[in-house]
């Protein structure tokens, strides 16, 4: 799905996961989920269908800079 950043507002919805957003279509009021990836300086912001996938990509995230995964993933 393509995504619009200026299609989308917060809501005031808490996720269960860290660094995961709902946001709404102003359009649609679709619901999506924008995962927030921080490392240093370093930013990333990537919208998904589900909370799930976008705690997902957190982790894989944290997992790729040598942090531990805050979310779903464990570390061996």
């Amino acid at each position: 799905m393509n995504y619009r950043w200026g299609d989308y507002d917060r809501t005031e919805a808490k996720s269960k996961y860290k660094w995961v957003y709902e946001l709404k279509n102003k359009r649609t009021g679709d619901l999506v989920y924008l995962a927030r990836m921080y490392s240093g300086n370093l930013e990333g912001k990537k919208m998904f269908d589900t909370e799930r996938d976008a705690a997902l990509a957190v982790d894989r995230f944290l997992i790729g800079k040598g942090k531990e995964p805050v979310n779903i993933l464990k570390r061996r």
